[in-house]
This record gives C-alpha cells, structure tokens and sequence, in this order.
C-alpha cells in the first residue's frame, strides 16, 4: 500500500472522531452551558436557595401568627413553582440534546434506506 493511500485512511477515521468527539462532547457541553445560564438567569428571579433558607420565617417580618403561616405559604408556593420551572428547563435541555445526539443516527438510518 502506497503511503498517500495510508495516510489518506488514517485522515478518514481522524476526521470521523474529530466529528463524533465535536459533535456528541462540545455539543453535550454547549447544552449544558446554555441551560445553566438560563437557570442563572431565572434565579434572579426565583432565588429558591434564599427562599429555602427563608421558609420559616415571617413574611416581611411580621412576627406574629399570619406573618408566619403567610410566609410559609406564599414561600412554599414560590418553591413550588419555580422548581416545576426549573424541571422544565432541565428536561427541556435534555430533550435539545437527546435530539442532537440522535440527528446523526438517525440521518444515517434514513440514508441507508433509500440505497
């Protein structure tokens, strides 16, 4: 076998793991960074871990018997809803990669077909 030929070979199957390496890693990583952002950005909003911590504690400080029941229902239902937000995020995200991931398989499941 004539060296161009071999390395020719080598090139192919580099540039089929370079691929599959960019496609499925970086693009895992991409996701990942998109979605945390975005909860980033909804925990300004949410801001569910002081909201934890603040769970029974009076609402605006008011130290009696409603401030205390009020706070604890108005937090719960903050932690409520913005966990279902966060999940749906979170799922959202996994569901953009898994389509990611399937695309190439799936275009070659296609292909294949139709020779």
């Amino acid at each position: 076998m004539s060296f161009s030929a071999f390395y020719l070979i080598i090139r192919f199957f580099y540039r089929v793991f370079e691929f599959i390496r960019h496609w499925y890693v970086d693009g895992f990583f991409a996701v990942v960074h998109k979605t945390l952002t975005a909860l980033e950005r909804l925990d300004r909003s949410f801001a569910l871990k002081i909201t934890l911590r603040n769970l029974f504690k009076p609402l605006y400080q008011d130290y009696n018997f409603l401030g205390y029941l009020l706070g604890f229902i108005f937090r719960t239902g903050r932690i409520l809803i913005g966990g279902a937000i966060y999940l749906f995020i979170v799922l959202t995200g996994a569901a953009i990669y898994l389509a990611w991931a399937a695309a190439p398989i799936y275009l070659i499941v296609i292909f294949g077909r139709q020779s």
